[in-house]
Parts: C-alpha cells; sequence; structure tokens
C-alpha cells in the first residue's frame, strides 16, 4: 500500500513542480501566455511543496503503526493548501483559451482534496479503496496540469 501513496503522491507533486520531460512543440506563446505561464507555474511549484509534506508526514504516519484517526491534522494542511490554491487558480486572469482548462484542473484537485479528507475515517479494510481514490485522483490532475502546461508553452510535467 505504501508504494501507492508515495507513487500517487509524486505524481501529483511531479504535476506542481514541473519536472520538463516532454516539450510540446507549439506556437511561440504570446506576452500573456509567457506571464500566465510563469504563474502557473508558481502555484503548481506550491502546491508541489504542500503535496511533499503531506508524503513525508503520511509516511512518518505510515512507519508509526497509529490508526488512520490520528492523520487528521496533517490532513487537514494538505487539504487546507489544495483550497488556497485553487482559489488562487480561479482568481487570477488566464489566456481565454486556458480558462477551460483551469477549471478541469481545480475539479480534479478536487477530487485529490475529497481523497485526502477521508482518509482519517478508513479503516484498515478500507485503505485499498483509499489508495485508488487518491492515485485515480492525483492521476488526473497530472494529466489536466499538463494540458494547461501545453496551453502556456510550457514544458510537461513528469510522473515517472
Amino acid at each position: 500500500m505504501k508504494r501507492l501513496i508515495i507513487a500517487g503522491a509524486v505524481a501529483l507533486s511531479a504535476a506542481a513542480v514541473a519536472v520538463p520531460a516532454v516539450i510540446m512543440s507549439a506556437a511561440p506563446a504570446g506576452a500573456s501566455s509567457a506571464a500566465a505561464g510563469t504563474q502557473f507555474a508558481a502555484d503548481r511549484a506550491t502546491m508541489g511543496a504542500a503535496s511533499d509534506v503531506f508524503d513525508q508526514a503520511f509516511q512518518a504516519w505510515e512507519k508509526s503503526g497509529a490508526p488512520t484517526s490520528q492523520t487528521s491534522s496533517f490532513v487537514s494542511v494538505y487539504v487546507a493548501a489544495i483550497v488556497a490554491e485553487d482559489h488562487k487558480l480561479l482568481d487570477q486572469s488566464w489566456p481565454a483559451g486556458t480558462m477551460a482548462d483551469i477549471d478541469a484542473v481545480v475539479q480534479n484537485d478536487a477530487a485529490v482534496e475529497g481523497a485526502v479528507s477521508a482518509l482519517p475515517s478508513q479503516t484498515s479494510a478500507s485503505l485499498s479503496g483509499w489508495f485508488t481514490s487518491f492515485d485515480q485522483g492525483a492521476a488526473t490532475a497530472v494529466a489536466d496540469a499538463n494540458i494547461v502546461r501545453r496551453d502556456l508553452g510550457l514544458p510537461l510535467a513528469s510522473t515517472s
């Protein structure tokens, strides 16, 4: 199970911190797209840092053998970070062709937020399903963030 959470958290972190993997060839971005790209990369780097903190706390909790109810402190910190970053994304100006993709990023961040929020109420028997939900949300968030990256002429994030 540990590999699943680490894979999901790493995937979300990779999307957030913009690890270059593939550069899409597209028409050169205009000045507004360049500024938007810089801002999006900074926003996702902040999300990546929050994801890294969550991953470290999760690993420490997992090693402790404590019940899932004891995850609520680091879960609430991560959920608050996701909400804050998504509000920031929604409050900024983006090139017109990017808005729907920004909305998709925020929607899929909400899926990750929902999975993370559910962690403290999980039982040992339900953790497998929780990992699946978290990993699916994280993978979709990576994919959607990469669509925005493509829109803004940024390198795509790698999940490997």
